[in-house]
C-alpha cells in the first residue's frame, strides 16, 4: 500500500466520517485494509452518480453540512481527475471548508512521465468513441493535433486490444503510440513505439487498465 499510497496520506483516513465515493462496497474492502480498527458502521458512505450528478447536490450539501472531516474516494487513479468528485469540491468552496488534496497516483500523469512525449503540452481525451464510422476520423484527428499537443486516452479494458488494433491499422506509421497498462501494478507494462514498430509486435494488452498515448512530435 505504501508503495503508491504515502504513509502520511493514510494516516489521514482514520478522521474522516464522510466518504463520497464511486462504490460503497470497494470504499469498505480499501479502508478495513488500511485498519482492521476502523469502525465502517459509524461512517456514512455517499456514492456519487457519475450519470446524474446534478440531482445529487442538495444531498452532497447537506451531509457536508453535519460532517467535519469529508473525504472523496475514486476506484482506481485521482479523485476529480477523469474520476468523479468534482462537484464535492465544488459544493466545499461554495461552503467555505477547507480543501485538501493529497498525493497518490494517477494513471493519466504516469504515463505521460514514462512517454517521452511533450509534458508542456498535452490533453486527456477521457474514452475514445465506439464505433469505427466515429472512431476513424476522431483517430486522425486526434494523430493531426498530436504533432502539437500530447493526446492521451482511455479505454474500457475489454476493447483494449480491439482498439490497439485499431490505431496500428489507421495510425501513420511514423506516428509514436504509448501503451501503459497496470500502472503501478504487478504486470505494469510501458512502452512506447512508432506504428510501424507496433506492427511487428504480438503484443496482448488484455482486460487491464491501460493508458494509450499518440504523438506526431
Amino acid at each position: 500500500m505504501q508503495d503508491v499510497i504515502p504513509s502520511k496520506v493514510l494516516s489521514q483516513y482514520k478522521s474522516i466520517t464522510l466518504w463520497f465515493v464511486e462504490n460503497a462496497r470497494t470504499c469498505r474492502q480499501f479502508l478495513k485494509k488500511i485498519d482492521s480498527s476502523i469502525d465502517i458502521d459509524l461512517l456514512t458512505i455517499f456514492e456519487l452518480d457519475k450519470h446524474q450528478p446534478q440531482q445529487q447536490l442538495q444531498d452532497i450539501e447537506s451531509l457536508m453540512k453535519a460532517h467535519k472531516f469529508i473525504g472523496v474516494m475514486s476506484e482506481s487513479g485521482l479523485p476529480c481527475i477523469a474520476d468523479p468528485g468534482n462537484l464535492v469540491v465544488r459544493i466545499a468552496h461554495k461552503l467555505g471548508v477547507k480543501v485538501k488534496p493529497f498525493v497518490g497516483p494517477s494513471s493519466i500523469l504516469l504515463a505521460l512521465m514514462a512517454s517521452g512525449f511533450n509534458g508542456q503540452n498535452f490533453k486527456f481525451n477521457g474514452y475514445i468513441p465506439i464505433q469505427s464510422d466515429t472512431l476513424k476520423p476522431f483517430l486522425l484527428n486526434l494523430e493531426k493535433e498530436s504533432a502539437k499537443t500530447t493526446q492521451l486516452f482511455i479505454e474500457v479494458p475489454y476493447r483494449n486490444d480491439k482498439t490497439f488494433q485499431f490505431l496500428v491499422q489507421h495510425l501513420s506509421p511514423e506516428t509514436y503510440l504509448l501503451v501503459a497498462k497496470d500502472i503501478t501494478g504487478e504486470n505494469e507494462y510501458i512502452q512506447c513505439k512508432t506504428i510501424k514498430e507496433w506492427k511487428k509486435s504480438d503484443i496482448v494488452i488484455g482486460k487491464t487498465p491501460c493508458v494509450f498515448g499518440v504523438s506526431m512530435g
